[in-house]
């Protein structure tokens, strides 16, 4: 094994174990509600919203299927009492 592919495995490594660990810290910091957390928050939540941003094609196949269940629900005449 060279030193350029053991460098690589190493900082692959830590990668792995630090990543989830920072991970960890910024959610103990945020349920702390800290003012930074709430600012980095604000700054964030536009990034995070632009990862659900729903299909303009797929927002009216679900518009429809929504008003197909109203009709099926509203269909035919009311039960005689």
């Amino acid at each position: 094994m060279d030193a350029d592919s053991l460098v690589t495995s190493v900082l692959a490594a830590a990668a792995v174990l630090l990543i989830p660990y920072l991970l960890y810290r910024v959610a103990r910091w945020a349920r702390a509600r800290t003012t930074g957390a709430y600012v980095l928050g604000a700054a964030l939540s536009p990034i995070i919203a632009a990862g659900s941003v729903v299909d303009p094609d797929s927002r009216v196949v679900n518009e429809a299927k929504q008003l197909k269940r109203q009709e099926e629900d509203d269909a035919g005449d009311p039960p005689n009492e």
